[in-house]
């Protein structure tokens, strides 16, 4: 039997707070002040259970406009909205605006308690109900049963409890995705125990012991127990109020808006494509580059709304848009939101994409794939993804399929044997496998080509560009990235010498003038020793000619050598700290009979080969 969670939604002071208690026996208000002003302020909790014996949590959610954002911090967990409705106050302000936002999160049932039944006449009641039913016709509560009561006199209790429960049947239990992840609405601590967070858990289980880290931020811990309605259970499921007691998390480092989540299933967002619809009852279109905040889960955070098609969108219209965001937020595919001005809620949608690129306005294409991540089959969404992230973690683009794990794997095997979607870095979906679309592969290969086309022309004497730099610059861990070498190699774009990659058969001509310069250079080395300090009137592109050629080193602090004589010097050392176990620098700077400058720039280059390295003043050898 699947977990439900009940959030209430209606005007202040219409008695939520009261109904909750006659039908769970807990006092959903927490704080003082709010026992006091009889206001509830922040998120209330409690549970009961249903006649069919199903037990469900319920979120007590303030009614007062100054509140609405902790309000929409518990909406978003929801399955079942109760609105509640004074019979002797009627539909208010604040009725409507929970009433446009159950429906743009598209809550999927509701039920609406007319409290306060005792102190109105029955005519007075049927024209209550009637000025409700007018109200939701158009929302996601058109047509929800309208029962009427009284938390005081405990009249319609059970006739409610019955629209709940009838609510609730047939709903499906939330999906098990196995990627857990809690929008955290409450932090805490408890004496004895440490860190204490709260939500309704998403997505996938937790169990005791499990290793999670708070995104965004990051910070790493383990779930030491886990409560629900105040039981201890080993594991919590999808879809329930959830009590989690983390170990290793300072409770400082967590605040409600964080998700609480596996390590790699959450990428923190920047950026979000989204369908989004403009609340019926807003009086005015919304607006190309509005600023306004997002409400998704239990964060919130201020965003520029991009519109992709048009320069605006009407009251009761639709939009695909992306939502910059002024902070990054925790947030997966499917996941609802709604937007708000400050005091007003003007619209709410789906996201469909949460590591999306800028896109062009009015742009077919992207349309198109919008469409396909919202509308298409698993196998469309999923090539849609591949085709929009470029070279991405296959865990990742499963992750960011909201499919199930095990229906991901399935539609990315398919593709990999259609050949649409490519395995770079690894021969099976394992971890650090890498996936990009055929297409993507191929700008892929392309880029690399013309990034180091364009590093040799601007400077044709080096070797070419750095083998790091440019799996730096495409963004690629070293195992793919040496799958993408190995075919550049193979297509013949591109060849690998001395950690550089060039263009295969670059020749390199020198004017007379640079032959000169490298002549002079080279004469005073071996006049001198064979080590020097680097000339600042030295063409830097003709260093990179000779080291590229083997002639020369260069060391740190700008020292020269010749090739023959590095190595000698290294021998030398390499000698010396055999013989001795250990050696100083000053010691090494007399073995090979040099400067103490050039002495410590070959030993540092040393450490970097991982010959030697350091312990307190003396070298040892690796190894030994």
């Amino acid at each position: 039997m699947g977990m439900f969670v009940i959030g209430t939604a209606g005007h202040v002071d219409h008695g939520k707070s009261a109904l909750v208690r006659a039908l769970s026996g807990i006092d959903p208000d927490r704080w003082e002040e709010e026992k006091a002003r009889g206001l509830t302020i922040d998120l209330g909790f409690a549970w009961t259970s249903l006649p069919s014996g199903r037990e469900i949590s319920i979120i007590d959610v303030p009614g007062h406009e100054r509140f609405i954002r902790n309000m929409l911090a518990g909406a978003g967990g929801i399955d079942v909205a109760m609105l509640v409705v004074a019979a002797d106050e009627g539909v208010m302000p604040q009725t409507r605006e929970h009433l446009d936002i159950v429906d743009l999160l598209e809550v999927r049932r509701g039920v609406v308690a007319l409290t306060k039944s005792d102190l109105v006449d029955d005519e007075w009641l049927e024209l209550a109900a009637e000025e409700v039913r007018e109200a939701c016709a158009g929302t996601r509560l058109e047509g929800a049963p309208i029962v009427r009561c009284s938390a005081a006199s405990g009249d319609g209790l059970d006739d409610l409890r019955a629209a709940l429960d009838e609510a609730v049947d047939g709903l499906p239990a939330a999906r098990d995705a196995g990627r857990p992840r809690m929008p955290i609405d409450r932090a805490f601590t408890i004496s004895g125990f440490g860190t204490v967070v709260t939500g309704t858990l998403l997505d996938g289980t937790f169990s005791v012991g499990d290793h999670v880290v708070v995104e965004p931020g990051g910070p790493r811990g383990r779930i030491r127990g886990i409560q629900r309605h105040e039981r201890q259970i080993e594991a919590a499921e999808p879809g329930a109020r959830t009590a989690i007691n983390l170990g290793g998390i300072a409770v400082s480092a967590v605040r409600r808006g964080m998700v609480l989540t596996l390590p790699g299933l959450l990428r923190p967002a920047g950026a979000v494509d989204v369908r989004l619809r403009v609340a019926a009852r807003h009086p005015r279109p919304l607006r190309h580059n509005a600023v306004l905040t997002v409400h998704c889960g239990s964060a919130e955070a201020s965003a520029r709304v991009r519109l992709l098609e048009g320069d605006a969108v009407a009251p009761g219209g639709e939009s695909w848009a992306q939502l910059r965001l002024e902070t990054p937020l925790a947030l997966a595919r499917g996941d609802r939101f709604v937007l708000r001005n400050g005091s007003e809620t003007l619209a709410g949608g789906r996201i469909v994409d949460t590591q999306p690129r800028r896109h062009h306005r009015n742009d077919r294409t992207t349309l198109e794939a919008l469409r396909l991540l919202l509308e298409g089959s698993p196998d469309d969404a999923l090539l849609t993804l591949l085709a929009r992230t470029g070279p991405v973690a296959w865990s990742a683009l499963a992750a960011g399929s909201e499919l199930e794990a095990s229906e991901a794997e399935a539609a990315i095997r398919r593709q990999i044997e259609a050949g649409a979607a490519v395995l770079i870095g690894a021969d099976a979906l394992s971890d650090g496998a890498v996936l990009i679309g055929e297409d993507g592969l191929e700008a892929l290969l392309e880029r690399a080509r013309s990034t180091v086309q364009a590093h040799v022309e601007a400077h044709p004497l080096g070797g070419g560009l750095p083998r790091e730099d440019l799996r730096s610059r495409l963004g690629l861990d070293a195992r793919p990235f040496a799958a993408v070498e190995a075919r550049l190699a193979e297509r013949g774009w591109l060849a690998a010498r001395d950690g550089k990659i060039d263009v295969p058969g670059r020749r390199v001509d020198l004017t007379q003038d640079q032959e000169r310069a490298i002549e002079a250079l080279l004469k005073r080395l071996r006049e001198q020793g064979a080590r020097t300090d680097a000339d600042p009137s030295l063409d830097p592109d003709l260093l990179d000619y000779l080291e590229a050629r083997g002639e020369i080193v260069r060391l740190r602090a700008g020292v020269i050598l010749l090739r023959g004589v590095c190595d000698a010097m290294i021998e030398d050392a390499r000698a010396l700290i055999a013989e001795q176990g250990e050696a100083t620098l000053a010691e090494v700077r007399d073995r090979v009979g040099t400067s103490r400058k050039i002495a410590q720039a070959l030993l540092e280059d040393m450490d970097r080969r991982r010959i030697t390295r350091r312990v307190g003043d003396h070298r040892v050898l690796r190894g030994g």
